[in-house]
């Protein structure tokens, strides 16, 4: 089992905190880094083998994993992360997807129950899910049907929305392959080169093939696009981070 980041991104909407400094780097409080935080939270949850894929600043995020030691690294450098979106990251990682694997978003922060909970999952491929009373126009938004996901964009009407994405995806079995054959064939359109990966998991659900979803409750992720991201995150860092990180001692 594999963890692959997608953490190649500018996180321009984060300026002037990412001029400098990958959203990777960003400081949570307590000098935790959001990648510091991802890491105590997937080996809670029994995973210590991590493929970052990795673009901007490449070299700050190579240095600081450098002196970590509890995990098995493999490091995708996007060459195009300055012109593409996730999609190609997601594509540029496709060698690493030959065994059961997970796909996480490069920004989000998590306590480590939920992706406990995505890997009791048996299901060929399976998207985590939080829902809540609101959503707005920026939230990734699923519509379900049947206990499956039928539906994820940001363009579902906020009144017909069932959940949103938090961009944690476990892929096993027969689901890997079909994201992987799925990339491949997206990627020879221009079209596709600068969209969200999520646009994949909507063209398999097109072609039928079932996506389930794990619950998560709306208070266990968070996810950091904008400075008040930020700040919610640094004043509850420790609900996300209930781990001891011996290898930070």
């Amino acid at each position: 089992m594999k963890v692959i980041i997608l953490a190649a991104g500018k996180g321009e909407r984060l300026y002037p905190l990412t001029r400098n400094t990958p959203k990777s780097l960003l400081d949570l409080g307590g000098g935790v880094t959001v990648i510091e935080s991802q890491l105590e939270n997937i080996r809670a949850a029994g995973v210590t083998d991590i493929v970052l894929v990795i673009g901007y600043r490449a070299e700050q995020i190579e240095a600081k994993i450098a002196s970590i030691n509890d995990f098995n690294f493999s490091i995708v450098y996007n060459p195009f992360y300055d012109v593409s979106n996730n999609l190609i990251s997601a594509w540029f990682a496709r060698e690493h997807m030959s065994e059961d694997f997970i796909l996480l978003n490069g920004d989000d922060v998590f306590e480590s129950d939920v992706m406990a909970a995505l890997l009791r999952s048996k299901h060929p491929i399976t998207m985590v899910v939080d829902k809540k009373e609101r959503y707005d126009e920026d939230d990734m938004k699923v519509k379900i049907e049947d206990n499956r996901v039928v539906a994820v964009s940001k363009m579902i009407p906020l009144d017909e929305a069932d959940g949103e994405s938090i961009g944690m995806f476990h892929f096993r079995g027969r689901g890997r392959e079909i994201m992987r054959d799925t990339l491949d064939r997206m990627v020879r359109y221009p079209h596709y080169h600068k969209v969200f990966y999520l646009a994949a998991l909507q063209k398999i659900m097109d072609e039928g093939i079932p996506v389930h979803y794990s619950e998560c409750g709306k208070d266990q992720w968070a996810e950091i696009d904008f400075h008040p991201d930020l700040s919610f995150i640094r004043n509850n860092i420790q609900k996300f981070n209930d781990v001891t990180a011996t290898w930070r001692d």
